[in-house]
């Protein structure tokens, strides 16, 4: 199955730009879940985060070939995670502060991908 979609972003709405073989996409507040045999694009939402939110920040990957990268932005400050491969780990918010943070998925030619971003 092909599938290919794209968003106008708008605050508080997961907004995504994917294009690929797609298996499956659950994207929820507060969860995020793709499964593809091979993927482009990103998926992002502006969150109101909490501490507990930013405490539970953790994703799960595991990709064959390609990029994967988990991108926070407040304000002018960005941090970029790379993910690519195996991960499964939580991620250091620790130079953010709650509040509204942009949250993005960066898959670049990812291929065979399972991965999870949760933070509820």
């Amino acid at each position: 199955m092909f599938f290919a979609l794209l968003s106008v972003a708008l605050v508080g709405c997961v907004t995504d730009s994917l294009s690929g073989t797609m298996m499956s996409k659950n994207l929820t507040s507060g969860h995020w879940t793709i499964s593809a045999k091979t993927i482009n694009g990103h998926v992002s939402q502006t969150i109101d985060f909490s501490s507990d939110d930013l405490a539970a920040l953790h994703v799960k990957n595991t990709n064959s070939d390609g990029k994967v990268s988990l991108v926070l932005t407040e304000g002018i400050a960005t941090k970029t995670f790379d993910v690519t491969g195996t991960y499964d780990g939580s991620i250091d918010t620790s130079a953010f502060t709650p509040g509204k943070i942009t949250i993005r998925l960066n898959l670049e030619n990812a291929k065979n991908i399972d991965v999870s971003v949760n933070w509820k």
